[in-house]
């Protein structure tokens, strides 16, 4: 047992031994396993570590490509903008090396520029650059004021809140903006007032007026809620405004308060204020100016021809005008957006957060920017096409807006001519709207330039005749002719006869007087002296031999109707001349030779031009009712102008009627007919009746009212308010801008004063018993014809213009009816003997015409009249209203018709011809030779006073001067037109004026002497104001050449020179109306020579020597004091009384030798004699216009009562021709058996002067 034991114990101790060894060894093996099982799980750490790192790199080498590819689109995007960014930190560079002297430009801009035109503003601009140049402080040369001022978005909204597209109007919005001192606008269209509302609609602006009620609380709720407010009319300003305008706040316990009359209110932080009037002519008190900025928007040339053209291409070529505004926008909008993409790129470089690598907003900016930037060149690049059609397109109808533009700057200076003549841009815009848009004449026309031309055409035929129903007759070829130049300026093939126009102007203004080069037998001086001025002119250059030449050239000078047949005196040229040069030349020649014709050659001009039927449809009777259905609208006040007794009410009544509409007259000039107009107005307007209130003219002040008030309604359509009244310098300006004018005159004529009469008086007043009563009628209706018609020829008509009118005729036909009632008693017969002739002829000649007159010599004419017609031979069949054989009257005379029934004498004026001659009216029949003269010479004052300086298109810059002299103009003659033109007549004038005038030694022998008295006053008056001229004309000529400076009394100077009106201080002396410049120099330099003669006798003889002087007496400042110092002589040598002395005038015969003269004689050279002439001192009638007296003696003799011989005729000394200042009478006999009357009826006068006349 033991031995199978053993073995088997052995074996366990081997096994168990085994399983120690293997327990062992597992134990090993477990620790090899645990070890690699530790080294597997680190290296799966270490390869994720690996893997991860691995991941890392991938994404930092992502990102470093992300970085590089980033910084090089950043580069590459920057590159494009490096190049601006250093352009623009270079132009900071100078910006800020300029920028003391752009920010002076720009603010002495904003606060000074406002008040002036956009010319002035130019020139005030240009002599600021000049003073900061002299200063040494820099400037940008090119500083764009409206760029510089503003931004194109700020622009863009501008105009789209309807500001008109022009640098004023756009400089003006500036204003409106930049303000310190609240703005005082000048609007008289009304653009600023509608851009203002459009502008600040979203902050609730409030529109009030200092002539509203409720002003005061409209600016209370401004002032408290900050609203804005517009308040127009500032010419009736209210002082209460005056803490808001100087901003006079103060501050208690957080609250901002200004005191407003009594009490005191809280002031919004927003609150802004803009004033407003539509009158450009009010002047503002210094206080006011002190307080406000001033900003005109009165239009100006260019503003008006680029809205004119806008408008055109809007009517006629809508494609072009689209084109052309997307343009305008593109641009405005192309700038404005590359300007906010900048913006946004320098915005997001400023915004990035860390490094600027690592944001992409800044990237994407950049690329945004750049494909934009590219997309506007391109769209630039194609707008450049567009803009080549739209110029090309707008230069074809260019013309036709700078036509507008002068138009109506011609419009605009019309009232140089008369003060009635005033026209708003909005009556010229609504004639410009009608012809494009209304116009009847462009029906079927399709192609663009026929419908042009027809436009062109249609625009000054409207104008013309829109514009002359408000003008008296005799202004209207003036308008016409204005036009003509316009026309042949802008759409003319040829020439535009500039030059020819100055010279039909101011042809005489560059000649000396007195010193013809053309000679003519048979030509007066004033002729040969025309025909030298024209010879100056290149296409009369051969004008001495062309009239050598010419035959019948006297008989062409004395034919009655000249300008059918003028001869060719000019030179054609190679070209040969148009119809329209041949009509130029021929008015200058019929100026020169035949100025009582200019008138008609003026006419021919006018045909020529625009069309023989130019002139005549404005001559058609008005279509009254067409006119203010259609063309007139409810809130356009209609004024019906006329003469002094014509009444134009009845035109309205009837128009009522024929239309069927209600009205309500009212006469005005009494208190409560304000209220009632007032009331009738108001009511009116609501319900669309018709208003006509009578003779406003007798209401200025209140007419200023009734304009506002019209300004301010929003009438029915259907509402009128018809104004009459006489023509009147009160009437307000804004009434006749802002109303529709028309003129009535009476026709001319005798027999359409006859007609006239006849429609006044009622037939069966007329046809009234006693039968006589009608005859009696037609002669002071023949009596009421010759009184009015002879005011035509004033001044040889009458010595002045007498209002003769209705009324005289109504309250004579009343003194008539009376006195035939008194005397008939109910008869139906009176017999010619039985007529109250003398009562009649005292009430008409004291009373009824003759209390209106002021001259003796006009008294006895009327006296004349009415004794040769209220007469008992005017019942005779044979009795004669003009008598036979007088100048221009059938061999017969005219005969009273016979008959005593009303429808016979009209039937007999009926038959009248009505063309008469001025021999019915008792004048010579020189008399219209006369007139037409006058009227000829009145048209070119006329158009000379029109003439604006601005016609030049060159600015009217003078350049001043520095300290040391140098002149500042720019080198190369750069003046306008004008001024060359003032300075060669300056310097003619200066020629032809004496350096000066030695003045009278007073000594105690010669100041007893009355005569020494006398004229030692003339030489001091003649010797002071040479001074003044010759100063005034030295210094105008070196302004003119850019040598002085100007002031304002030069400015003004040169304003009236320029349009050749005397300047105001030249006139010490009595001068005509109407007397030019060149007739002043060439008077003023006569009278100086004679005051030169009696300085060098007076020194030479003595006090003694002035009596034998041969004295034109013309030629005295104060003649009538040299008259009364003759007679004062006489009485103080001859120890006789004043009172006891008579003047006796002897006319000496021109071939006698000068008679010796006593003591109580003295001797007057240079007297004219007007419808008479003188032979051996006695007088006879003749058809010459003038006769020049040879030597005239005046005698001073003591009175006694002894009979004059033969007939004696007293005739008038008057100082000129305008008869204006009668000085003496003088006592001369008829030299044939002629009554008295006959040298009364044709005005017979003696002149002292007719230079001024």
């Amino acid at each position: 047992m033991l031995k199978r034991v053993e073995p088997l114990r052995n074996e366990l101790n081997n096994l168990e031994s085994e399983a120690d060894e293997n327990k062992r060894k597992a134990e090993d093996i477990d620790a090899v396993i645990e070890q690699l099982e530790k080294s597997i799980a680190s290296y799966k750490e270490e390869y994720a570590n690996l893997v991860s790192q691995a991941q890392a790199i991938k994404t930092d080498l992502a990102n470093v490509q992300a970085k590089v590819d980033r910084s090089i689109a950043l580069l590459s995007s920057l590159s494009s903008e490096k190049q601006r960014w250093e352009d623009s930190s270079e132009t900071f560079k100078n910006q800020m090396s300029t920028m003391a002297g752009d920010v002076l430009l720009g603010s002495a801009f904003l606060a000074y520029a406002g008040y002036f035109d956009q010319q002035y503003r130019h020139n005030l601009f240009h002599n600021w650059c000049s003073h900061l140049q002299q200063a040494g402080i820099h400037f940008r040369l090119d500083l764009a004021r409206t760029e510089y001022l503003s931004t194109a978005d700020e622009r863009l909204r501008w105009q789209a809140n309807a500001l008109p597209t022009d640098d004023l109007c756009t400089e003006n919005a500036i204003m409106l903006k930049r303000f310190n001192r609240y703005p005082l606008i000048i609007d008289p269209s009304g653009q600023a007032t509608q851009y203002i509302l459009n502008e600040f609609r979203e902050r609730k602006i409030t529109k009030t007026s200092f002539l509203d009620d409720s002003f005061r609380k409209n600016l209370e709720s401004a002032l408290r809620f900050g609203n804005p407010l517009l308040v127009q009319d500032v010419e009736s300003y209210d002082p209460i405004l005056n803490p808001v305008l100087n901003r006079e706040v103060r501050k208690t316990g957080g609250r901002v308060l200004i005191t407003l009359g009594d009490q005191d209110i809280d002031l919004s932080p927003t609150f802004c204020i803009f004033l407003s009037t539509r009158d450009p002519t009010v002047e503002f008190p210094p206080d006011l100016c002190s307080r406000v900025t001033f900003v005109n928007f009165t239009v100006t040339r260019s503003s008006l021809q680029s809205q004119c053209l806008n408008q055109v291409l809007k009517a006629e070529r809508e494609d072009i005008d689209e084109k052309r505004s997307d343009l305008l926008k593109l641009q405005g909008e192309f700038h404005v957006r590359l300007r906010q993409l900048e913006k946004s790129l320098l915005q997001a470089l400023n915004d990035a957060k860390g490094r600027i690598l690592d944001d992409d907003s800044v990237i994407g900016t950049l690329e945004k920017l750049k494909n934009e930037a590219a997309e506007i060149s391109r769209k630039v690049e194609e707008t450049d096409k567009v803009m080549e059609e739209v110029e090309r397109v707008s230069l074809q109808y260019q013309p036709l807006a700078q036509a507008c533009s002068s138009i109506y700057f011609t419009l605009e200076g019309l009232h140089q001519a008369h003060f009635l003549y005033q026209y708003s841009l909005h009556f010229f815009l609504e004639i410009y709207s009608d012809v494009l848009t209304s116009n009847p004449h462009l029906t079927g026309v399709m192609e663009h330039t026929a419908r042009l031309n027809v436009i062109t055409k249609d625009l000054f035929q409207v104008v013309y005749d829109r514009v002359t129903r408000g003008m008296l007759h005799e202004d209207k070829l003036a308008f016409a002719l204005l036009l003509c130049r316009i026309h042949l300026r802008g759409f003319s093939q040829e020439v535009n006869f500039e030059h020819e126009f100055h010279h039909f102007l101011r042809g005489k203004e560059g000649i000396l007087p007195g010193q013809p080069t053309i000679h003519k037998e048979g030509l007066s001086p004033e002729q040969l002296e025309g025909a030298t001025a024209l010879s100056r002119l290149p296409a009369f250059q051969n004008l001495q031999k062309k009239l050598d030449e010419h035959e019948n050239f006297t008989n062409w000078v004395e034919s009655s109707a000249p300008e059918r047949a003028v001869p060719e005196l000019w030179e054609e040229g190679s070209k040969g001349m148009t119809p329209v040069g041949t009509t130029m030349h021929q008015l200058l020649v019929v100026q020169a030779f035949r100025p009582d014709r200019i008138i008609a050659q003026g006419h021919q001009v006018v045909s020529a031009v625009l069309g023989p039927e130019f002139m005549t449809s404005a001559e058609a009777e008005l279509d009254l009712a067409a006119i203010v259905d259609n063309e007139i609208k409810a809130n356009t006040p209609i004024l019906m102008c006329s003469v002094p007794g014509y009444d134009a009410s009845g035109r309205v009544d009837d128009l009522a009627t024929e239309l069927g509409r209600n009205i309500t007259s009212l006469a005005m000039g009494s208190a409560e007919g304000f209220s009632q107009a007032e009331k009738a107005i108001n009511s009116a307007s609501k319900n669309g009746r018709w208003v006509m209130l009578k003779n406003v003219h007798l209401a200025p002040q209140w007419l200023v009212q009734l304009e506002k008030k019209i300004h301010a309604l929003q009438p029915h359509p259907a509402f009128r308010l018809f104004l009459t009244l006489e023509v009147h310098p009160k009437v307000p300006v804004n009434l006749l801008r802002a109303g529709r004018v028309f003129v009535f005159e009476p026709p001319p004529g005798i027999r359409a004063n006859l007609l006239r009469t006849f429609s006044t008086v009622p037939a069966q007043r007329m046809m009234k018993a006693p039968g006589e009563r009608a005859r009696l009628y037609f002669l002071l209706a023949w009596f009421h014809a010759m009184v009015q018609e002879r005011l035509r020829y004033c001044p040889l008509g009458w010595a002045k213009h007498y209002e003769f009118n209705e009324s005289d005729l109504r309250v004579a036909c009343d003194t008539l009816d009376t006195w035939i009632d008194t005397i008939a008693m109910g008869r139906t017969n009176l017999p010619p003997e039985k007529v109250p002739w003398n009562a009649l002829r005292i009430l008409f000649g004291q009373c009824i015409y003759g209390g209106k007159i002021d001259n003796d010599f006009d008294q006895r004419l009327l006296n004349s009249f009415l004794n040769k017609l209220f007469t008992e031979q005017s019942f005779n069949p044979d009795f004669m209203l003009v008598s036979p054989g007088a100048d221009g009257t059938p061999e017969k005379g005219i005969i009273m018709p016979e008959g005593i029934r009303r429808d016979q004498f009209l039937h007999w004026v009926e038959s009248l011809t009505e063309r008469q001659t001025p021999a019915w009216l008792g004048l010579p029949n020189n008399a219209e030779k006369v007139l037409l003269t006058n009227r000829g010479s009145d048209l070119i004052a006329k158009l000379l006073k029109m003439q604006l300086l601005e016609d030049d298109d060159e600015p009217a810059y003078v350049a001043a001067e520095d300290e040391s002299g140098a002149s500042l103009r720019p080198a190369g003659d750069g003046r306008p037109a004008w001024m060359a033109a003032l300075q060669q007549s300056g310097s003619t004038w200066l020629r032809l004026l004496p350096q000066s005038l030695a003045t009278l030694r007073r000594t105690k022998d010669n100041i007893g002497d009355p005569l020494y008295r006398c004229l030692e006053r003339e030489v001091s008056v003649g010797a002071a104001l040479l001074r003044v001229v010759r100063s005034d004309l030295e210094d105008v000529v070196r302004i003119c050449r850019g040598e002085k400076r100007q002031t304002n009394y030069h400015r003004t100077i040169i304003a009236d020179l320029a349009k050749g009106m005397l300047p105001a201080h030249w006139k010490k002396y009595t001068v005509s109306l109407g007397c030019t410049v060149i007739q002043w120099v060439t008077d003023f330099s006569d009278r100086v020579k004679q005051l030169h003669k009696v300085s060098q006798s007076c020194t030479s003889g003595g006090a003694a020597a002035l009596k034998s002087l041969h004295i034109w007496l013309g030629g005295l400042f104060n003649p009538e004091a040299y008259i009364t110092a003759t007679r004062q002589y006489v009485a103080q040598a001859n120890s006789w009384s004043l009172e006891e002395l008579k003047l006796e005038v002897s006319v000496a015969n021109p071939n006698d030798k000068p008679a010796s003269m006593d003591e109580c004689s003295f001797a007057l050279a240079g007297l004219k004699l007007q419808g008479a002439k003188c032979v051996d001192s006695q007088l006879t009638l003749t058809s010459t216009i003038f006769t020049e007296l040879p030597l005239t003696i005046i005698r001073w003799v003591k009175v006694q009562s002894e009979q004059p011989r033969g007939t004696m005729v007293t005739l008038p000394v008057y100082l000129n021709s305008s008869r204006t200042d009668l000085l003496f009478t003088v006592d001369l006999p008829a030299a044939d058996s002629r009554e008295a009357h006959s040298f009364y009826e044709r005005g017979v006068a003696l002149l002292c002067s007719t230079t001024l006349g």
